[in-house]
């Protein structure tokens, strides 16, 4: 990502900044080209790039010169090929004349034998695998497993070499000789890590029946209490928890990660813009931010000077909220991370390990939440064959902390969370300014269509999981402020797609004509 471009940047610059003959650069998309081919005609030690703005020098600019390159590095390398890199790559391999099987031309122009080639990855997959047999030569591994004494993990990975690039050698029917299976505990998180998941419920029958039990037995209805959150009532809660993280701790650094870019973009407008009363105090017309912290943004779809503002100014706070995508997952380590939350399922278990890796590293402490609805939660068991167990957030302590009619009551009464002043009241502000801001509805409504789009979009195991015909729709838009039902919500959007394009069309060929219909007589 360009992201993770600007950061290797720097850190190179800061090694290298003693040894004047060393000069560090980068090119990437959305940067301009003709200020990237003055760098490289002055010449560049150390280059870092992204794939698709490489591939464009190496085919296009004259004065870039490789002919001494000694280092290819590809880090996060089965991302790249995840994000449709995967013939860039090939193609940049072959210019350079490391790819297995280029062209005698491409190979004469460098020197393979003086040059070497690295991939680095997390996650080691087949894609991965072939991208290893065209790079690659005579590889050497190097890992760690703690399972086996040095020696026996030089000879497991010498067989592991063997059936990963060889196809001469016979293989061996043992599934731990395939690099491209992770065993199943693979993935081992930091210790000083908390993983907690905040269950949702759409079950309205279920406090009912609290509610009844605390009539029928009074003083011991505490031993029945029932705290559920509908899936209408997600957003509510989410303000809920970042407010009670800030006035925890006002100086940390929160991640919240979207499933599209029109929901980071939907709900960074109201994360940074809702206003309100100061507690639930009715008789008040002051009004102050939800949140009193900064909050960027960061997605694909931006400009590169919006990307490169956000990512850059969200590293340099000491208290700030980032809402991104999957963009912002590998490889970036921003400091102060206190809590990643992933308000949307993140799908495969090795990209919810991505995700909470940007907190507790080099031995912080961090915390990890993640929002899941009751029809979600065999997630979990599918996290749990990958060594990672979470614990259900104690939601009720939070809330007995945020006061009801503007003071905090020393005795609460047992309620269901969808029912609690604070979230009705929270819930209610949120739909008033949807409401009214005609830009932050359309963006709510583009949100939900999108958000719907990418939750069918779950792979293999996981389509049972998740499932849109289990999920009460309603709730959905409730949940992006929206009061319309949902088959409205889609027509308008439908409408309007359709409206824009006939306005392009007009302007592109001029006013259309009307045709005349043959009348029966």
């Amino acid at each position: 990502t360009r992201e993770l471009c600007l950061q290797v940047y720097g850190i190179a610059q800061q090694l290298v900044h003693r040894f004047h003959w060393l000069v560090p650069g980068y090119v990437m998309g959305g940067e301009s080209r003709s200020k990237e081919k003055a760098r490289l005609r002055k010449g560049i030690s150390i280059l870092i790039a992204t794939p698709g703005r490489l591939l464009d020098h190496l085919q296009h600019t004259s004065s870039f010169v490789y002919s001494n390159l000694r280092w290819i590095v590809f880090d996060e390398a089965d991302s790249i090929l995840e994000l449709g890199f995967g013939k860039a790559v090939e193609d940049i391999l072959g210019l350079l004349g490391s790819r297995n099987d280029a062209s005698d031309e491409n190979k004469s122009k460098t020197d393979p034998m003086q040059r070497q080639n690295l991939l680095l990855s997390a996650t080691l997959n087949e894609k991965v695998n072939r991208l290893a047999n065209i790079s690659l030569k005579n590889p050497v591994m190097i890992g760690l497993d703690e399972q086996k004494k040095p020696s026996e993990r030089s000879s497991a990975l010498g067989k592991k070499h063997t059936s990963l690039l060889s196809d001469d050698e016979e293989e061996i029917p043992d599934k731990h000789n395939n690099i491209a299976e992770p065993a199943v505990d693979d993935f081992k998180l930091p210790a000083q890590l908390v993983q907690r998941y905040v269950k949702g419920s759409g079950n309205l029958l279920a406090w009912k029946f609290t509610l009844l039990v605390m009539c029928c037995f009074g003083s011991y209805c505490n031993a029945f209490l029932f705290y559920a959150v509908s899936c209408g009532s997600r957003l509510a809660v989410l303000l809920t928890i970042l407010k009670s993280q800030f006035e925890r701790q006002v100086s940390q650094k929160v991640v919240v990660f979207m499933s599209t870019c029109d929901a980071v973009d939907f709900h960074h407008t109201v994360l940074s813009q809702l206003e309100w009363s100061r507690g639930l105090a009715l008789d008040t017309d002051k009004k102050q931010k939800f949140l009193g912290c900064k909050v960027f943004r960061l997605h694909g779809n931006m400009d590169q000077e919006d990307r490169k503002k956000s990512y850059l100014g969200f590293s340099s706070e000491k208290s700030a909220i980032l809402v991104c995508t999957d963009v912002a997952a590998r490889g970036l380590d921003i400091p102060k991370v206190r809590c990643i939350i992933q308000y949307d399922s993140p799908g495969e278990a090795s990209e919810y390990v991505h995700r909470v890796g940007r907190t507790a590293r080099i031995g912080e402490k961090g915390e990890a939440l993640l929002f899941l609805q009751p029809v979600e939660l065999d997630y979990l068991k599918d996290l749990e064959l990958h060594g990672v167990s979470l614990t259900e957030y104690p939601f009720q302590k939070v809330l007995d902390g945020f006061p009801v009619n503007g003071e905090k009551p020393l005795k609460r009464k047992p309620i269901s969370l969808d029912m609690h002043p604070w979230i009705l009241s929270v819930q209610r502000t949120l739909e008033n300014y949807v409401a009214s801001e005609a830009t932050t509805n359309k963006r709510a409504r583009d949100a939900f269509c999108s958000w719907l789009r990418a939750y069918t979009a779950h792979r293999g195991e996981l389509k049972k999981i998740f499932m849109v015909k289990k999920l009460h729709l309603g709730h959905v838009a409730r949940s992006f402020g929206l009061k319309e039902q949902p088959s409205l919500v889609g027509r308008s959007h439908q409408v309007q797609l359709k409206k824009r394009k006939k306005e392009q069309k007009r302007e592109g060929q001029g006013p259309t004509k009307q045709r005349k219909f043959p009348t029966k007589k």
